[in-house]
């Protein structure tokens, strides 16, 4: 059994270092930029675990330019192999840049990164004890607070949703996945089949369902965290609960009616159009552009038809899944 404390905890993690700090053991496994204007002046060097799965079947990537002296290096928290379940921390990060070294590709110089980094890329995980059955996927499919403004992406045993913006500061993301089913996918059997507990690891996710927030800059890493800067003391000192902020972003907050009160002709039709859509508000918001009910420049009249329409919808989501109480559960789990 993992027992987690209240510090936040990564499935990937990326630093920026000194260069000086690593030491190439194997460099048949390592590419070179190589200055074009003399020919022999290596620029940077680079390890990729994408070109060598068979000893890193996951990923881990470190850039060392040795012009600016500045060195990169991204990884995931499988590189703790038999611990993989207790994921990136205050605790366990010493320990993934001592396994990187055991891969036998480079040394690194721990004590020194460990004081001497930032994080410029983190993606925060929270694993709870729930099935993630069709029926959850299709509540959260339904409640999210802003249909508009969240873009999802739904898959058998899983569901993304992402804020819908340009701007990388202003991105906001949650994936939402089945992690007994993901850990046993076909690209997990080369990391199972390098650890000694597999059995124990697929075990230990087996009914867990995973939540994950990314952020991929610094500016959004100290927003979100609250935090000054990126270094590890900082980063691995917030006790915010990051996730379930995150959730709560998304998905709906105030309870919702079951009542059902269908007063008039056009709530008659809302209700039966929900129904046939099975409460998918953009699929609904689609058809009625496609059919060219309003008129381009009726922005806002389409807006007020939808939100009549949306309220509609989850009253029929929370009769058809009970999605309050879904939602209810889910927070509960993310508080613990």
């Amino acid at each position: 059994m993992i027992v987690m404390n209240n510090f936040l905890v990564f499935d990937t993690i990326k630093i920026v270092t000194c260069g000086t700090y690593l030491k190439i053991s194997d460099k048949s496994v390592f590419t070179t930029d190589v200055d074009l204007l003399d020919g022999r002046t290596i620029k940077s060097v680079t390890f990729n675990s994408q070109r060598n799965r068979s000893i890193v079947p996951f990923e881990l990537y470190i850039h060392a330019n040795l012009l600016s002296n500045k060195m990169c290096i991204e990884f995931s928290s499988k590189i703790l192999w038999e611990d993989y379940p207790k994921l990136i921390s205050s605790e366990t990060f010493a320990q993934c840049l001592r396994n990187i070294e055991k891969t036998g590709i480079c040394t690194l110089d721990i004590d020194r990164i460990m004081e001497d980094c930032y994080v410029t890329k983190l993606h925060v995980t929270k694993d709870i004890e729930l099935e993630l059955t069709p029926a959850i996927l299709n509540c959260l499919n339904l409640c999210t607070g802003n249909f508009r403004r969240y873009n999802w992406e739904r898959y058998k045993t899983a569901i993304l949703f992402s804020k819908n913006v340009k701007s990388s500061n202003s991105k906001e993301a949650i994936s939402i996945y089945d992690k007994g089913i993901e850990i046993v996918q076909t690209k997990n059997k080369g990391f199972l089949g390098l650890v000694e507990n597999a059995d124990k690891i697929v075990e230990y996710f087996a009914g867990k369902t995973r939540f994950e927030v990314k952020y991929e800059n610094m500016s959004k890493i100290k927003k979100e965290l609250g935090i000054k800067d990126t270094s590890l003391k900082s980063v691995f000192g917030v006790k915010k609960n990051i996730v379930l902020t995150q959730f709560d972003k998304i998905f709906t907050e105030r309870t919702i009616s079951t009542d059902v009160r269908i007063e008039t002709f056009s709530e008659y039709g809302i209700w039966n159009i929900v129904c046939n859509h099975n409460g998918d508000l953009k699929a609904i918001e689609q058809e009625i552009k496609d059919l060219g009910i309003y008129a381009k420049g009726s922005r806002a009249v389409l807006g007020r038809t939808m939100k009549k329409i949306k309220e509609i919808a989850q009253i029929w989501g929370n009769r058809e899944m009970k999605t309050d109480v879904v939602l209810e559960k889910i927070r509960l789990l993310l508080r613990g």
